[in-house]
């Protein structure tokens, strides 16, 4: 069964943005690593000072490999990441009503 992973980060949402757009090729290659390692979905959201990243993989221990990357700590530090991410891995329940 899949893990559904949910990272907060404090963080400015400008600064994040301003990443993707700055460093989108860069970011595409980590996607495409992510993919190769066991992720299946992923996205960001943005809050009041806070950026959520929401994914789904195979397994936590796929997660936590890849997660242990100096290039995502590089991204996160050149965005301002305060402290480190506040990171919780649920196991995905299969329900009738799930799209």
């Amino acid at each position: 069964m899949s893990v559904c992973v949910i990272a907060k980060l404090k963080v400015d949402p400008a600064r994040m943005k301003k990443l993707f757009a700055d460093r989108a090729t860069e970011l595409e290659a980590v996607r495409d690593q992510a993919l190769r390692a066991g992720a299946l979905h992923h996205f960001f959201a943005a809050g009041d000072g806070e950026v959520m990243i929401v994914d789904e993989w195979v397994d936590a221990a796929s997660f936590e490999r890849f997660f242990d990357n100096p290039t995502i700590a590089g991204f996160m530090a050149e965005t301002g990441v305060q402290g480190p991410p506040e990171v919780s891995i649920f196991e995905v329940l299969d329900s009738p009503d799930r799209f």
